[in-house]
């Protein structure tokens, strides 16, 4: 005869599913707080830590049940199943606990003897080792998707590109300043971000690809493409002149969030790097919301809400389907050796560039020892700069007096190594 199914381990998890146990007996007898529950359910990502099957059935109207139950590794008391092990921790924690299948919870419980609290513990963890494989790979990707700004976080843009090795070069925007307040300069603002972020060889997990909430993911960009967001807690008019406090209280703090089926997506909003009054209205879209494109990167993970929080970086209106491509020039073709445009008469000149040169005067990528550099138009027929080679391999990639002279960057400085191959008898100046 089997053994008569615990009433202290038998409870499910409400995790935003609308299901409440209602009979007195099952709130009685559940040991668990609720809070535990829910974080337990998201940890192990609703599934079974045996079998990984998912233990949330979905109807076609999208009405939800729990398949799953939260079993106690020590029993949660002497007389159930496993009671009698010792329990470092609390027996109700989440270090005892993991989620299973009603089935195999029932095969643990019969069958202590093939399941004693040291195989369990085994299980779990190995469980959690194979849920961190099943996170979305990180992938190449181009900001080249967002048509025009909406919100541009001006300090955590500019550390996330001098990271990657870029300068994006602007007047400083002072504390209070909403972007919205500075009038005319606010196109030249955007255009600095445009012409260095459409060229950040960047990676970033795309948000549509991922299954569930997980810590793993804490610190990782990630990017979303016509991804419909609303909004929570952005006032009816934007309070220019003071900066965004938040609270860490979602009822409190702005912000705009997209409910995946098994997990949601909330990034927080400080008002003052909304771009325009038209952003404005877009971000504050009520009834079904807005459509945007971004990045963001996660900086934290709410199990008890199934939730993942990110910072905006950059975001805003998607390209229509009638506009043109605009290719970018991460997405350059095949690479290119530099050392093909270098030559010797130029070399023998022993001529170099008199000064420093901190970084691309076209996408702000800083130099570094050993990066070539070329002193010629920004686009051919437009103004001299110095730009890189990758600035460079996208024009025409022309060298030569009155096209443009190469240099590389030496401990010593700057050396001209190829684009003035005149004879050294040559008088005229350089």
């Amino acid at each position: 005869m089997s053994k008569p199914q615990g009433k202290l381990e038998r409870f499910t998890s409400t995790l935003d599913c609308g299901q409440q146990p209602t009979s007195t007996e099952a709130i009685r007898f559940m040991t668990v707080s609720t809070t535990t529950q829910k974080l337990i359910w998201g940890i192990f990502a609703a599934r079974c830590s045996m079998c990984r099957r998912k233990v949330i059935w979905e109807s076609n109207s999208k009405s939800r049940s729990l398949t799953g139950e939260i079993a106690h590794i020590v029993g949660a008391k002497r007389s159930a199943a496993r009671g009698r092990a010792t329990c470092l921790g609390d027996r109700d924690g989440p270090d005892n606990l993991m989620l299973l299948c009603r089935e195999h919870h029932k095969i643990i419980d019969d069958n202590e003897d093939e399941y004693p609290v040291e195989r369990l513990h085994g299980i779990r963890e190995e469980y959690l080792a194979w849920l961190e494989t099943q996170l979305t790979p990180a992938q190449r990707w181009s900001a080249g998707i967002i048509s025009q700004y909406t919100y541009l976080n001006v300090p955590r843009l500019d550390e996330f590109a001098a990271m990657l090795g870029y300068q994006i070069r602007h007047d400083p925007v002072p504390g209070k300043t909403h972007l919205s307040e500075l009038n005319y300069e606010i196109n030249h603002l955007m255009e600095q971000y445009r012409r260095v972020l459409d060229t950040l060889p960047m990676e970033s997990v795309p948000v549509e690809k991922i299954s569930f909430a997980h810590e793993g993911y804490i610190g990782q960009i990630v990017s979303f493409e016509r991804l419909r967001f609303r909004n929570r807690n952005v006032p009816m008019y934007r309070p220019e002149g003071q900066m965004t406090a938040f609270k860490g209280d979602l009822d409190r703090d702005p912000h705009i969030y997209h409910a995946f089926s098994d997990w949601r997506f909330i990034i927080n909003v400080d008002l003052r790097w909304i771009t325009t009054n038209t952003a404005y209205g877009l971000v504050r879209s009520s009834g079904a919301g807005a459509v945007f494109s971004g990045f963001a990167r996660i900086n934290a993970v709410d199990f008890e809400t199934n939730t993942m929080l990110a910072t905006g970086l950059a975001i805003g209106v998607p390209p229509s389907f009638f506009d043109p491509v605009r290719e970018s020039a991460s997405s350059a073709s095949e690479p290119i050796d530099m050392s093909t445009f270098e030559d010797d008469a130029t070399k023998a000149r022993q001529g170099g560039w008199i000064g420093t040169v901190a970084s691309c005067d076209g996408c702000g990528k800083i130099f570094v020892e050993g990066d070539y550099m070329v002193d010629g138009p920004l686009h051919r027929g437009g103004p001299w700069g110095n730009i890189c080679e990758r600035c460079f391999l996208t024009g025409d990639r022309k060298l030569g007096i009155g096209l443009g002279q190469l240099f590389k960057k030496t401990s010593a400085g700057w050396p001209m190594v190829g684009g003035y191959p005149a004879t050294l008898t040559d008088t005229s100046d350089y």
